[in-house]
């Protein structure tokens, strides 16, 4: 108003105008950091480095108690120069007055607005429905980071010694890893109650990771869950800028966090209230029906399966329905002299206990009770509680137990008048020269006989505690269900088999089994009888067999073999399409004439050794050997297209063959081949000494390309040329006399093409 009256007078602005404007913003806004510095300058630090700081940025909060010393100190200067300076007396002491009342009624102001303030946030917290302490304290957090203008707001959170954990931050980034240390909140938790450090860098314990990150001021408010708990840690405030924090401020800090602490003990005790009540509720749900009685006349109490025996609701009752609903269960169970008898001790004797009380009742079906009855006392309330348990198939399982001894003790009585008989026949059987098992339907062992123990070489006990597939490889814990199975469709079977002796040794047995049924139990009996002996004796007849095979085949070829077992009659077959090969060592009769015959025999054998693996790798078959002549044919007993041309390459291989043996044996040595194709009679003649032979004219004619031939060079007849000619080179040799044969046209192999 003063202001706009003074707009009128545009000449001049009045002293009064500007002392309430002057007033107005002292009290109204902020004052800037330098003029703040001024009241807050002049600080001594006291308990460990706790100081009183300004607030955040370059904002004022308001006079400390010293500045009241310095309101003092403009009063004194503005008497100065309105003693030097008369003409500046009003306009002096008016400013001065206004910048000391403002400072005083902006201080009253703040206190009342920081209490107003301090109510409000306590009652917001209080009223929150936050469900856990962690989401309490992220809450509280939260509130101090915005009313305190503080730069970064951490609540920690102590894992053990040496870790803490941070619960949560604002903003984000206030810390570089999550885990820090406990000794950032050790002190403030050790005097229990919040400390500030005005100008944290200079603090002797200051952390490196909150002074890396530019604090400059410190807040530290202390949290405990509980008194009593481990679990501890600290809400830290930080500015990034030397900050200076009114009582009032602090004052709100305590109180902020004086109800943190008490909302989070009452959170702790309703958890654990919670968790009791779960554990109770839980512990309700047995299936044992549980019915207490208040011998005062209060308020009985059942279980849901209590509640069911007795037929009334569960939870709360009276005590004269409960005494009813039992009266009448009682009075409908069939035992009733055996429970009249329970009953007059428990009305005799208030304190007696009774245990296994059994009710048993048929309608409306079998049901069988255990009852027990304990009076309790617990905070001067006396009662008395019935447990019920349904016993009815553990008492049934237990009367038909007593029923089958019964049963079996009259069966021993009844196998008594045979025990005679028994004896003999067991003494039988012990004595039997064949081993004997009884194996039930499991597999376990429940008899043996001498002779079982002595083959095996086990004792008698350590066989009756085994099961069959221990000492037999046939069977296995697995296989032997199938094989129950068999022996029932079956009756009894017979097989060869292995037993595991004592000492690993494999004996081999015969085992004949037979499925037997006695008294409702089922058997499997089994005579075994060692047959290592006769193992050994068909071994030797296989052996025998198998070397009459093997000498059998060096001599025939293997179709031919198996055709001389299973025929007694002449073996001879026509193959159209066959190649014949002689091949002859040049030479050879000069050369026995100078040489050892145990030297020449050796060299032919190494020869003819090696020319034998050449026909099995060809697929040929070789026919015979005549002195040095080694006779092959190709396509018999089992036919091939390509008969002539694999003869062709068995001939190659031949004498490289025989060019290696030359290089080994310094020898000079060569052959001289012939090679015919045609059709032939293939058979085995004779019944002593016999093999298989060649006849036909094919057979002479290839002899004949050998014996005309040329030493080192393989000679083909006409017809041979025309089956390899496209495969092979061939030089015509022109027609050449051929004894008993005339005139024929040959050619000499040249190369492949």
């Amino acid at each position: 108003m003063l202001v706009g009256l003074d707009t009128l007078n545009p000449s001049r602005i009045s002293t009064l105008s500007l002392v309430s404007i002057v007033f107005t913003v002292i009290v109204l806004f902020p004052l800037p950091a330098w003029v703040l510095s001024l009241f807050t300058a002049i600080r001594t630090g006291v308990d460990k480095g706790v100081e009183e700081p300004r607030s955040r940025g370059d904002k004022g909060d308001g006079a400390n108690p010293r500045s009241l010393s310095v309101i003092g100190l403009i009063l004194i200067v503005g008497w100065l120069l309105v003693s030097r300076y008369a003409y500046l007396c009003p306009w002096l002491t008016g400013v001065s007055l206004a910048i000391a009342s403002g400072l005083l009624v902006r201080r009253f102001l703040l206190e009342i607005e920081w209490k107003l303030a301090a109510g409000s946030v306590l009652a917001a917290i209080a009223q929150s429905d936050t469900n856990t302490p962690d989401q309490l304290i992220e809450q509280v957090t939260g509130l101090l980071y915005e009313l305190s203008q503080a730069d970064a707001a951490i609540a920690l959170r102590q894992l053990d010694q040496v870790t803490a954990q941070s619960l949560v931050s604002f903003p984000p980034t206030a810390l570089p890893n999550k885990l820090t240390t406990p000794k950032l909140f050790a002190e403030a938790l050790t005097h229990n109650r919040t400390l500030f450090y005005e100008n944290y860098p200079a603090t002797p314990k200051a952390a490196p990771v909150l002074v890396a990150k530019g604090t400059k001021s410190l807040a530290v408010l202390p949290l405990r869950k509980e008194q009593t708990t481990q679990e501890q840690g600290a809400i830290l405030l930080l500015w990034y800028r030397q900050t200076y924090l009114p009582s009032y401020q602090r004052h709100f800090l305590d109180l902020l966090l004086g109800e943190l602490h008490t909302l989070l003990r009452l959170q702790t005790t309703a958890f654990r209230l919670e968790q009791l009540q779960a554990r109770y509720n839980a512990i309700l749900e047995i299936p044992q029906g549980v019915v207490f009685v208040d011998i005062s006349g209060g308020q009985g109490w059942l279980n849901p399966a209590g509640a069911k025996i007795l037929g009334l609701k569960q939870g709360e009752a009276e005590p004269s329905a409960i005494a009813q609903a039992m009266a009448t269960l009682r009075s409908s169970a069939d035992n009733q002299e055996e429970i009249a008898k329970q009953a007059a001790q428990l009305f005799s004797q208030p304190d007696v206990e009774i245990h296994d009380w059994i009710w048993t009742f048929s309608h409306p079906k079998s049901v069988v009770l255990s009852i027990s009855s304990l009076p309790t006392y617990g905070q001067d309330i006396q009662g008395r509680l019935w447990l019920f348990n349904d016993i009815t198939e553990k008492y049934l399982a237990q009367q038909a137990l007593a029923e089958r001894t019964t049963q079996l003790e009259t069966a021993n009585e009844q196998l008594e008048t045979v025990n005679d008989a028994l004896r003999f026949t067991q003494f039988s059987i012990d004595r039997a020269a064949d081993a004997i098992f009884w194996i039930g339907q499991d597999g376990k062992i429940l008899y043996v006989n001498y002779a079982a123990c002595r083959l095996l070489g086990y004792p008698l006990n350590d066989l009756l505690s085994m099961k069959i597939h221990e000492i037999d490889a046939n069977f296995t814990a697995q296989s032997w269900s199938d094989h129950w199975h068999i022996l029932q469709e079956c009756g009894s079977l017979c097989l060869e088999s292995h037993h595991r002796s004592k000492t690993g040794k494999r004996i081999p047995v015969e085992v004949r089994i037979s499925y037997l049924e006695f008294n409702g139990k089922e058997y499997n009996c089994a005579f075994v009888r060692d047959i290592t002996q006769r193992k050994q004796a068909e071994k030797a007849l296989r052996w025998e067999q198998e070397k009459s095979d093997r000498l059998l085949l060096n001599i025939l070829p293997k179709p031919i073999a198996e055709r001389l077992k299973q025929e007694t009659c002449l073996i001879a077959d026509r193959f159209a399409d066959v190649t014949i090969l002689f091949a002859d060592i040049v030479g050879f009769t000069d050369i026995s004439a100078r040489m050892p015959p145990a030297q020449l025999v050796f060299l032919l054998n190494q020869i003819f050794s090696r020319f034998d693996q050449l026909t099995e790798k060809h697929g040929l078959e070789k026919i015979k050997t005549i002195g040095d002549a080694y006779m092959i044919a190709s396509g018999i007993p089992t036919p091939r297209k390509d008969h002539a041309e694999a003869m062709i390459e068995m001939a190659l291989d031949m004498q490289i063959a025989m060019a290696r043996f030359n290089q080994f044996q310094d020898e000079n040595f060569c052959l001289r081949i012939g090679i015919n194709s045609g059709p032939v009679i293939a058979g085995v003649i004779g019944t002593k000494k016999f093999i298989y032979d060649l006849w036909g004219d094919a057979v002479n004619t290839a002899s004949r390309m050998e014996s005309h031939g040329i030493p080192d060079k393989i000679q083909v007849t006409e017809t041979t040329y025309k089956l390899c000619k496209d495969k092979f080179l061939f030089e015509q040799r022109g027609p050449i006399p051929v004894k008993g044969k005339g005139e024929m046209t040959t050619y000499i192999f040249i190369d492949r093409k």
